[in-house]
């Protein structure tokens, strides 16, 4: 019997243990710890923080890039993500999603799905057309409108499919995304 509310004790501990050590997700101003490959990157002002990897630059503000380019001109680097907020003005992200769904007109693949971040719900678009192909994320927190554009996405029926290290920014970025407390 003895050790029988051993093994209990020693389980229960190590939950313990595992709770302490996890992000705290929900939790206002709990950002992910970053790991050995990873950085925190929060912008308070916009109401966010997320990990992305060590080798990525964010020298221009609101950018995660990719392989930056050194030299100046139009392309950042090989591909980055760009995230941008505004009012929500009490549109879902669903809503969000379907406007520029609807700005774009017939003719295009457009795909949607649905994701959560943070808690929230996402909705995932591709196929909308720009200047290169790529993959918008729409999200709507405390009224405020987060769309994170990841550039350039190229959809797996194209040929040879996703770069490697912008899905692993997409993955990275989806699981680790948190909301702060905002001013406004």
């Amino acid at each position: 019997m003895n050790a029988k509310r051993s093994l209990v004790l020693i389980l229960m501990l190590g939950m313990m243990v595992q709770a302490a050590c996890a992000p705290a997700a929900g939790v206002a101003g709990a950002c992910p710890t970053p790991a050995i490959d990873t950085e925190l990157l929060t912008d308070r002002e916009a109401g966010y923080c997320l990990l992305y990897p060590t080798k990525y630059s964010t020298e221009v503000p609101h950018y995660i890039v990719i392989n930056p380019a050194s030299a100046p001109g139009d392309q950042l680097g090989a591909a980055w993500v760009s995230i941008d907020t505004e009012p929500a003005a009490g549109r879902t992200a669903a809503q969000a999603a379907d406007a520029q769904v609807s700005a774009a007109g017939s003719g295009f693949n457009i795909t949607r799905s649905e994701a959560s971040v943070d808690g929230e719900q996402a909705v995932v678009v591709d196929g909308l057309p720009g200047p290169d192909p790529w993959r918008k994320v729409f999200i709507v927190h405390n009224d405020r409108l987060y769309t994170l554009t990841f550039l350039p996405w190229q959809p797996a029926a194209e040929g040879a499919g996703q770069q490697p290290s912008l899905e692993t920014l997409y993955e990275i970025i989806m699981q680790s995304f948190h909301f702060l407390p905002t001013g406004s």
